[in-house]
């Protein structure tokens, strides 16, 4: 689900992003982290707040093509 929202055109217009995520779902925030810069994940109750920032599309990470996607997948 990270990847189909970070992959929306209005995410990919923005370079902020802040999102809410159950406190259980390690692999949603590994991802944000995965598909952002600069994450910093607080706790909230039973969620954790991630404020990022979104590279651009010629800065894609390790592992990312500019699109986004996970090369080789």
């Amino acid at each position: 689900m990270v990847d189909a929202v970070m992959d929306l055109p209005e995410m990919q217009a923005s370079s902020r992003l802040e999102a809410t995520a159950p406190l259980g779902d390690a692999e949603s925030l590994e991802r944000l982290r995965e598909r952002t810069e600069d994450a910093v994940t607080r706790l909230a109750g039973s969620t954790a707040l991630v404020d990022a920032d979104i590279p651009s599309a010629g800065d894609a990470g390790p592992g990312q093509e500019p699109s986004g996607k996970a090369s080789g997948a």
